[in-house]
């Protein structure tokens, strides 16, 4: 019942110019607009420099809405995905073989660990 937002990630080695590696971020994202763009020219050799290009939307959040990128990080076609309320509080960013989860507090922490421990991983660590 609340909205959220959508962020998806490429890079490449221009400020503006079009993604370093083949994805498919365009076609499951379309809604995104730019949001964000993180340079990296830390290296002295301009042809190592990086742009890390962030695109967001809002949306309504409802069972669903996010299916086809959940299904895309985890068969590897599309990486660096999160979603967050829009007050950026709470993050859920999916990777292929899991999830990390940043809540507001220790308390939120443990509910959202009581509520899905079959999600959990079952070595000892938790991790």
């Amino acid at each position: 019942g609340t909205d959220v937002f959508v962020v998806t990630m490429d890079w490449s080695t221009t400020p503006t110019g079009p993604a370093g590696h083949s994805t498919s971020r365009p076609a499951l994202h379309p809604e995104g607009a730019t949001w964000w763009t993180e340079s990296d020219e830390d290296d002295p050799d301009p042809e190592f420099h990086t742009y890390t290009r962030l695109y967001a939307d809002r949306r309504p959040w409802r069972r669903g809405c996010v299916d086809a990128l959940l299904r895309a990080v985890a068969d590897e076609t599309l990486v660096e995905v999160f979603f967050t309320d829009t007050e950026l509080r709470r993050i859920h960013a999916p990777y292929d073989g899991g999830a990390d989860v940043i809540a507001t507090s220790p308390e939120e922490r443990s509910r959202l660990r009581a509520g899905h421990t079959d999600w959990l991983p079952r070595n000892s660590a938790g991790l």
